[in-house]
């Protein structure tokens, strides 16, 4: 295929993610022809994401354009690549379960468990070394591509593939997106015509300005929450994983922005987990953060039955659904945008994850910080971020602080270090019990911590 962009897809397995990228890009005729190249290191779930895909190009006719390769061998693909694009969940969602009850056994409870304390430290021991080893292949192997990561824990994961695998990766979520589209319908304005200022790290990034055509629209906001919140609680607001559009469905989070006139992306569900000194037992408005506040079950459930969908599409048993060529389907969407922007070299804003090498006063140097960034023709350039508060600058190098300790335990199969980390992030506050903690996450994971032998 002539003149066609090469995009190398690590984790293509997720079937959901590679789903909606394919689509994306099938109905993007203006970003010409592709080379994708599918990789994942399970085989099964490698070969649904392919027939997956060559059914989804089939069906828009577009065999010209689009051709999909797919391998276990990320090295034998890399090279000649334009972008290269990690959705890596090590030990899957088997291994995020049992990070989940284990963490309850020992009276820690959490909604997602993906980016901090203990089950969110967990994920970090064993995908950080491998995100740097594919890290390390890039620089190698495709040097000059355009590198982004999805794989969570997102604020460790950039940061320690570009210290120590040597590449210059930018990491992306649709958190901060999605939130500024809420904000906007909350105050019942045209998201088209909102802006925002705001700075963080991946899933506690602080929204500090907001604006409406130029014009402050916090006191909007201000008016709906206000007037929202003052009005008896619905206990089917409280703790659902679905997004309601209600003020009382991220109590918190209000609590937050009343406090310091910022409201953080991305909401409740993962909010509560930077600041787990404040939900002892996990006790949040009456219920119990992980079982039915937030239930972790019910969102592996839902991933699970979407997984199988796509199974039984890729495999004949049900027609394809072609209704996601007709919308985004949310973790992709910011990427096909970016690429346009790059492109072409229009120059848009989008919020990622960088190191952020001193555009936020005050903090790390080399933290990953979820900022906003220029897409252009040479990459994603970090955009200053000098006026974010004092206090919020201090909460965020407190949760820094337990993020660098774990990456350094990840890196060097240090037990006592990974002791440290979750002692540092404050869910757990008894050198003992963070110890008996640790131990036992580990001695579950071990398959997938080589370095902890």
């Amino acid at each position: 295929m002539r003149d066609a962009r090469v995009l190398v897809l690590i984790g293509a397995g997720s079937a959901v993610f590679t789903r909606g990228l394919l689509a994306d890009l099938i109905s993007a005729d203006d970003l010409g022809a592709w080379q994708i190249r599918l990789v994942d290191v399970d085989d099964e779930a490698l070969s649904v994401a392919a027939r997956l895909a060559d059914q989804m190009v089939r069906a828009r006719g577009c065999e010209e354009r689009i051709s999909v390769r797919a391998t276990t061998d990320r090295r034998e693909v890399l090279p000649g690549a334009d972008f290269v694009v990690t959705c890596v969940g090590v030990g899957g969602r088997p291994a995020w379960q049992q990070d989940h009850e284990i963490c309850m056994t020992h009276g820690v409870f959490q909604p997602v468990g993906d980016s901090v304390m203990p089950g969110g430290i967990s994920r970090l021991l064993r995908t950080v070394p491998v995100m740097v080893d594919i890290a390390r292949d890039v620089a190698e192997l495709a040097p000059d591509a355009h590198f982004f990561n999805y794989s969570n824990p997102m604020t460790a994961n950039v940061g320690a593939m570009t210290r120590y695998g040597g590449a210059e990766v930018v990491g992306l979520c649709h958190g901060m997106h999605h939130v500024q589209r809420e904000l906007a319908a909350f105050a019942r304005l045209p998201f088209a015509e909102t802006s925002t200022l705001y700075a963080g790290i991946n899933h506690l990034t602080f929204i500090y300005d907001f604006r409406h055509r130029g014009e402050d629209a916090w006191p909007l906001v201000r008016a709906r929450m206000e007037r929202e919140l003052a009005e008896p609680c619905d206990p089917a607001d409280i703790g659902s994983i679905w997004e309601n559009g209600k003020a009382w469905h991220n109590p918190f989070s209000w609590e937050i922005f009343r406090r310091y006139g910022a409201y953080p992306a991305a909401n409740d569900r993962h909010v509560v987990e930077f600041f787990p000194e404040r939900w002892a037992s996990g006790d949040y408005y009456g219920k119990k953060l992980g079982v039915d506040a937030f239930s972790v079950p019910e969102i592996l459930d839902w991933g699970e039955n979407r997984y199988l969908g796509m199974k039984d599409q890729a495999e004949g048993r049900v027609p394809l659904d072609e209704s996601v060529f007709d919308r985004s389907t949310g973790e992709q969407e910011q990427l096909v945008a970016i690429i346009r922007s790059i492109t072409f070299d229009r120059r848009e804003m989008f919020s990622v994850n960088v190191p952020h090498r001193g555009a936020v006063p005050g903090l790390p140097h080399a933290a990953a910080l979820e900022i906003p960034g220029v897409a252009t023709a040479r990459g994603l350039r970090p955009v200053s971020v000098p006026d974010l508060s004092a206090p919020l600058t201090a909460i965020l190098a407190r949760r820094l602080a337990s993020v660098e300790l774990a990456v350094e335990a990840a890196m060097t199969g240090s037990r006592d270090l990974a002791v440290e980390a979750v002692l540092a992030d404050g869910a757990v506050t008894g050198p003992d019990a963070a110890a008996d903690l640790t131990d036992a996450l580990i001695a579950a994971q071990q398959r997938f911590l080589p370095q902890f032998t």
